[in-house]
């Protein structure tokens, strides 16, 4: 899969998997994101390492496995709704401080992030893919209405973290 979209200049989509009892069945999430490919390296255990870019949230429908194992579907841009970035933004300001701290550390730094600290989406996305998050928690984040929820997500999981 990631030769084929390095070589034909495409993404692909990330989502949730969730196993269920049987150990071969899962349920894939209704919501994933797009990726593009940014950059890939070979690991030192011989696996492939790749960063990827999200373009924006999709719906999945009409899942086929293929013989392979690989998950093809039909996907749909999510577009979601405009919110007033500045008062979230000052309503969280945790949020942007952490972030902003984190760009700091040099091994971030490198990553040269375009992060908009005027967004409220740019900063929720960037920072819950620089943070250790549950991917239950990262799921929630992907399928939650607006920035406003995203924020409010990231808010509560940082106050449990903290006082743990």
């Amino acid at each position: 899969m990631v030769k084929d979209c390095m070589e034909n200049n495409h993404g692909f989509v990330i989502t949730f998997q969730k196993k269920l009892t049987n150990k071969n069945d899962y349920k894939i999430s209704k919501q994933g994101a797009f990726v593009e490919i940014v950059d890939f390296n070979n690991l030192p255990n011989g696996l492939l390492g790749i960063t990827v870019k999200a373009i924006n949230k999709v719906t999945i429908k009409n899942i086929i496995q293929l013989k392979d194992g690989l998950n093809v579907a039909e996907t749909y841009p999510i577009v979601d709704p405009e919110v007033d970035d500045q008062a979230l933004l000052a309503e969280f300001p945790e949020i942007s401080n952490i972030l902003s701290q984190l760009m700091k550390h040099p091994r971030i730094a490198d990553m040269q992030i375009n992060i908009d600290f005027n967004s409220a989406d740019s900063v929720a996305y960037n920072l819950a893919g620089l943070i250790p998050i549950p991917w239950t928690y990262k799921q929630s984040l992907l399928e939650a209405f607006d920035a406003s929820q995203r924020l409010s997500i990231l808010s509560k999981y940082i106050d449990e973290i903290s006082s743990s």
